[in-house]
């Protein structure tokens, strides 16, 4: 097999995406561990929320992990954007799940059900052109390596893209009214601190989200914006579980609030 050499910026991107995907993995089996405790059907949620976030950036962390095993080989196309493209519906469903349960119970099926359509149309539409049309431009349909160095990072193309596009925002701003909210709750501290949490997140995805699309990356800028990706996943986790530890944490400092 000869060795395919990656630049140092698809090197950079594959193995910060690997270490992206091992946190998010941790975090997602702690709620799933939480949701196997409690059996709330919303800890759920939130479990597939974490896990399958992270989807658009699976595909290059894995792909760089086959790399390194298999000192040189690239994961091949269809591989590669059903990776990381084939969980994104699951997550928008599972978040807009959350936020109309708690916030729009009257527009829930209507929600659901449009973003419902959307996604299996999303679904059908990868594998009938990775799969089924063989002859089709799937470079202009899906997406393109746009250096032949680096094969860690595709840019997404048409329905993907949009869809990939219009996920983000809707994520993203129903997150931002979802803490908003929380952050109103005055008898409770204790969903206020998720809230907290939660808007940090949400604020924090999004701009690792956007960056990383639009913005022309250089080592130092991709490390920036994977390690915000990182903090995003793990104020979700907070925020969505507010674990002991934290709950300790913050008892400490509201009593060391009231001693000044």
């Amino acid at each position: 097999m000869i060795f395919q050499v990656l630049s140092e910026l698809a090197q950079i991107s594959g193995l910060t995406a690997f270490i992206s995907v091992v946190i998010t993995t941790i975090l997602s089996l702690i709620v799933l561990i939480k949701y196997i405790k409690t059996r709330q059907f919303l800890i759920f949620n939130f479990f597939l929320c974490i896990v399958f976030t992270s989807s658009p950036w699976y595909s290059s962390g894995v792909g760089y992990l086959y790399w390194v095993l298999t000192r040189g080989a690239f994961l091949n196309y269809p591989v590669y954007v059903l990776v990381g493209m084939v969980g994104v519906p699951i997550a928008i469903l599972a978040w807009l799940n959350v936020y109309t349960t708690t916030l729009k119970p009257d527009k829930k099926k209507l929600l659901l059900l449009i973003y419902g359509v959307a996604s299996i149309f999303f679904e059908v539409y990868l594998f009938y052109f990775l799969i089924f049309a063989p002859g089709a431009p799937i470079n202009s349909l899906l997406g393109v390596f746009p250096d032949p160095t680096n094969l860690m990072d595709m840019d997404y193309k048409g329905f993907v893209l949009v869809f990939l596009g219009v996920s983000i925002l809707t994520a993203c701003v129903t997150g931002v009214h979802f803490a908003l909210n929380s952050m109103k709750k005055e008898e409770n501290i204790e969903i206020r601190w998720k809230g907290r949490f939660l808007f940090v997140g949400f604020l924090l995805f999004g701009i690792s989200a956007i960056f990383d699309a639009i913005i022309e990356m250089t080592p130092v800028l991709l490390l920036i914006i994977r390690i915000l990706l990182v903090l995003a996943n793990f104020f979700f986790y907070i925020g969505f579980i507010l674990p002991k530890w934290s709950k300790k944490l913050l008892s400490i400092k509201e009593e060391a609030l009231r001693t000044h």
